[in-house]
């Protein structure tokens, strides 16, 4: 018998049909990806062409004013300026250095010459209380300066920088580690291309190729309307936009580049909608919902200013991805710290709003991109792993030699992508409440969260998207659960709260996973030794994390009185008072309406609209209501939706918590630095749970609920659209 069976699967693999591997071919296209890849390694680690040189230029003359030691007092006198000459040099920055405080605001008026002919012009402010100001040139050959000022001053010295060529450095070793990098895989490029798998990729995008020039070919009509329905669509929402703003806020016509960016914005959207009813009838709803959040998110990130400042802690996120895409420590292009500088610059802040052209030019400096600044201190940790796709568009723009402004702004549209994709990953796995993910998605503080530089789209895609998966497993009972389901929810979880453990309690909502997901009683045991082993390492972590110091001093930004143990050595010591200060902060700050209504449309640093958070709110209780058919929620156990309000409301306090310990003074009476934001990794685990009950379920066809899909988007997209005018 078994001869028999052995003979039999000795024939079917003899009588399977064997792939012809072209060999020279693949080797071929294999090497050739693999010495591109190796230019872009090259390009993107390389700065060490440049290097940054602080001279201290010699003052040649002054007029008008009297000189006594480093205080210049102005006379009556018709000119008043200080000459400084030097080589012909290509300055990039000049520094103002005072002798003492600025008094009060000092300006200063400086002129570049090059052979006597003036090349550019610009006003300095030395803010009151400061002793320096660093100011942007535009970086052309210049031989001489003039600075010149009506206030009396107290100057000590000033110095320019300037880039030349490096001599020798890292950039010979670094060529020799990219050369054996790129042996390497023409190495490894030789043993793939004799593989199957590598043949058939090949093959498959060979063909794909082939098929979108046979369409072309074949349907050059349809591709000619569908083109001109998209601009269409673009020059109708710009068009209406303008519209709207005379007739009801009797505005004028606008054609700057932002209503542009955004009427075309509104007008894509539109269509995509349009599409979804009436032309594209087999597309599902999370395919509308990702169309729609790209083209959003793409307005809101080219709308958004070329700075930091922008969003909570923008700089320390932008920092550590901008770092981490060198992949070494404490090395930074010098193009990349002047972005940086935004935050502390007044030039620059001034720039990014009124002079776009000019920030460019300092942003896109090709020989800044090529110059390593050691000023940043920036470290490669296992929390990097946060900023993965920011990095990776980072890496490779830069390899690719696109301008740094452009960078920024692929930067910050690579997180809001992984946002939407994870979310739109996580709604394939419902049944129903698709409807209240793409609502909390687009909630405005969400989509302004995430089209800017944190970490917080990592956090609360994962999370949101482990507890579709979970949501979707429930509703699905016929299903037996795999080892990879459970890999996948209880994974994403874990990576998605690698940088804030304290949202762990919703993890939870896995304890009541019925006895028919389980192929027998084996795997069931199984199953809940190993959830019982989460929730046993999870009490470890936290006990090393909060006992073993592992919490450091805490955050420096709350004062000098924060300190981590201390604090935790008074919560243990007070644990009543400490109960009352907490739920007092929870019931009047925290967790009150006024404050729902605030986070959900916060903007940072921007004015928001107040008058949006009760819509916001009113949206998310109705789509909570409708979403929901009697058929797929059934399935859900009473257990699930009675205890998501507990596990919220106990993340809830562990956030809380945290933010008392890491940046309230000790023994403080209210819990300092505990924002709203904090509160999105909560808001879709409980929504979604919360549409799974079966009270006033609403039964309709499938004709209807694709209209009521269809409205859900639009009031969304409305609502986060109102946010995005604050940055017109």
């Amino acid at each position: 018998m078994s001869s028999k069976k052995k003979t039999k699967g000795k024939n079917n693999r003899n009588t399977r049909k064997q792939t012809v591997i072209h060999y020279p071919r693949n080797l071929t296209i294999l090497c050739i990806i693999a010495v591109l890849f190796g230019m872009i390694v090259y390009h993107s680690l390389n700065v060490y062409s440049q290097e940054s040189i602080l001279e201290y230029p010699g003052e040649q003359s002054v007029a008008g004013y009297t000189v006594a030691d480093n205080n210049y007092h102005i006379e009556d006198a018709d000119t008043h300026y200080i000459d400084y000459t030097f080589d012909d040099r290509a300055i990039r920055v000049l520094w103002l250095n005072l002798s003492a405080e600025a008094a009060v605001d000092t300006n200063f008026q400086v002129q570049s010459f090059y052979n006597d002919e003036k090349v550019e012009e610009i006003t300095i402010g030395v803010p009151a209380g400061q002793y320096a100001e660093k100011t942007y040139l535009n970086h052309k050959p210049v031989n001489r300066l003039r600075i010149s000022s009506d206030q009396d001053f107290s100057l000590d010295s000033v110095y320019i920088d300037h880039l030349q060529k490096t001599q020798g450095g890292e950039e010979g070793p670094l060529q020799k580690k990219v050369a054996a990098f790129v042996v390497v895989l023409i190495l490894v490029s030789c043993w793939l291309a004799k593989r199957e798998k590598t043949e058939l990729l090949i093959n498959k995008c060979k063909d794909s190729f082939k098929n979108l020039g046979s369409y072309l070919q074949h349907h050059p009509k349809h591709v000619l309307i569908m083109a001109l329905l998209y601009v269409g669509a673009v020059v109708c929402g710009w068009v209406l936009r303008n519209l709207y703003v005379m007739a009801v806020h009797h505005g004028s016509w606008q054609c700057t580049s932002k209503s542009v960016i955004y009427g075309a914005m509104l007008g894509l959207i539109g269509f995509e909608i349009i599409k979804y009813l009436f032309l594209a009838q087999k597309r599902t709803f999370e395919v509308l919902f990702l169309r729609c959040g790209v083209i959003l998110c793409l307005g809101l990130t080219l709308l958004l200013p070329l700075r930091l400042n922008v969003s909570w802690d923008d700089q320390i996120h932008y920092l550590n991805a901008a770092g981490a895409s060198h992949l070494q420590n404490n090395t930074l292009a010098l193009s990349e710290e002047d972005f940086y500088m935004t935050c502390f610059s007044g030039q620059l802040k001034i720039y990014s709003d009124s002079n776009v052209s000019g920030i460019k030019n300092i942003f896109n400096d090709p020989a800044a991109r090529v110059t390593k600044t050691e000023q940043e201190e920036v470290s490669i940790k296992y929390n990097s792993l946060v900023y993965l796709p920011v990095i990776l568009v980072f890496f490779i723009t830069r390899g690719l030699g696109i301008p740094l402004s452009a960078m920024i702004v692929l930067g910050r549209l690579a997180s809001a992508l992984f946002y939407l994709v994870i979310i739109y990953l996580g709604m394939r796995h419902l049944k129903s409440g698709k409807m209240i993910m793409a609502a909390v998605a687009l909630m405005p503080g969400a989509v302004f969260i995430v089209c800017n530089y944190n970490y917080d789209y990592w956090l609360i895609s994962l999370i949101a998207y482990s507890i579709a998966y979970l949501i979707g497993e429930y509703q699905h009972p016929e299903k037996i659960l795999t080892l990879k389901d459970i890999i996948l929810i209880f994974g994403t979880f874990l990576i998605g709260m690698i940088v804030k453990p304290v949202y762990i309690p919703l993890l939870g909502l896995a304890a009541f996973l019925p006895a028919c997901k389980f192929k027998n009683v084996k795997w069931r045991r199984i199953y809940r030794c190993f959830f019982g082993g989460i929730v046993i390492l999870a009490v470890i972590g936290f006990s090393v994390l909060i006992f073993g110091g592992g919490l450091g001093r805490g955050d420096i930004r709350g004062g000098e009185d924060v300190n981590a143990v201390g604090q935790i050595q008074y919560i243990m010591a007070n644990p009543k008072k400490y109960t009352e200060v907490l739920l007092f902060f929870l019931r009047y700050q925290y967790l009150n309406p006024t404050m729902f209504k605030t986070f959900i449309v916060q903007t940072a640093y921007y004015l928001s609209i107040p008058t949006l958070g009760m819509p916001c709110i009113i949206w998310l209780v109705a789509v909570t209501i409708l979403d929901r058919r009697k058929e797929d929620v059934k399935t859900v156990g009473c257990p699930v939706k009675i205890a998501i309000l507990p596990l919220a409301f106990i993340t809830a306090c562990c956030v809380a918590t945290a933010m008392y310990v890491m940046f309230s003074a000790v023994g403080s009476a209210s819990i300092e630095g505990c924002q709203g934001r904090y509160l999105w990794p909560i808001v879709t685990p409980l929504f979604l749970t919360l549409g799974q009950i079966r009270f006033l379920t609403i039964p309709r066809s499938d004709k209807v609920d694709r209209y009521i899909q269809g409205a859900s988007m639009v009031i969304s997209i409305a609502l986060a659209s109102c946010m995005i005018t604050e940055f017109l």
